[in-house]
């Protein structure tokens, strides 16, 4: 869409933001082209909120002398305030995105805390899409763009656990898979994620899935990481194991003799 066209239609636009698999701005139903300077600023108040102009200008232009940074941010927002209407507003020496403004950001945000607070989701299906959405701003090096990444990664990381747990809870165990491989995907390395697939696992009566799972697992961290997991993890396939080895052992002796 051409941003003239949205600064003298004098309509007021309904505006969303994707941060998500890759940057875009629509206005309604429609893409728009946005410069990287004006992006980045616009995403830098998606994702921390209300600034002062000195911290933004800091944040975006570090390399810059102070007058530079300034001169940089004040540019960015008459292209903003000019060519996209409704996307900012300020008040003195502070600014934001507009209030209507959706993000996808806010809405995993707001998701992930509902289920790190134990409060229940409004929809597994729509939490489980949210949740398994790909990386933020992909490409991004900036400082400040690594650091909010880092951060909902683990809050989306955490979220999908405690959705497992729910879910297996409630014998939704279907909802309770997608949820716990979710945790998996995302960071393969975590123990925590791999104990609530085995939980799983275990709840749907797939005992060699779970000492499959223990086993890839536990090689995996001693190869790349050279550590040996945790008794948590070793307790809830014990059980298993002694079974195996009481069922085995009989045979053994008899195959010796």
């Amino acid at each position: 869409m051409d941003s003239e066209a949205i600064a003298i239609s004098g309509h007021g636009p309904r505006w969303s933001l994707r941060l998500f698999d890759g940057w875009q701005l629509r206005c309604d139903d429609a893409a728009v082209v946005v410069a990287y300077r004006e992006r980045r600023l616009i995403s830098l108040l998606a994702l921390q909120g209300e600034r002062p102009r000195s911290h933004l200008a800091g944040l975006l232009w570090p390399e810059s002398d102070e007058s530079r940074a300034h001169g940089n941010l004040r540019a960015a927002v008459w292209r903003i305030q000019h060519l996209l209407v409704g996307v900012l507003q300020e008040s003195p020496g502070m600014m934001t995105l507009a209030p209507d403004v959706h993000v996808d950001v806010h809405e995993l945000r707001t998701l992930a805390h509902r289920l790190t607070a134990d409060e229940e989701p409004p929809d597994t299906a729509h939490a489980l899409q949210v949740l398994r959405r790909g990386t933020l701003l992909p490409g991004w090096y900036d400082d400040w763009a690594l650091e909010e990444r880092e951060q909902l990664h683990q809050l989306r990381l955490r979220a999908l656990e405690n959705l497992a747990d729910r879910l297996l809870e409630r014998d939704q165990l279907d909802g309770a898979l997608q949820a716990a491989m979710g945790a998996v995907s995302l960071e393969p390395l975590r123990e925590s994620a791999h104990r609530a697939l085995i939980r799983v696992h275990l709840r749907d009566g797939n005992h060699v899935e779970a000492v499959r799972v223990y086993r890839t697992f536990r090689e995996r961290l001693n190869d790349e990481l050279g550590i040996s997991v945790s008794p948590l993890i070793v307790d809830l396939v014990r059980p298993l194991q002694t079974a195996t080895e009481r069922h085995n052992g009989p045979q053994q002796l008899r195959r010796r003799h």
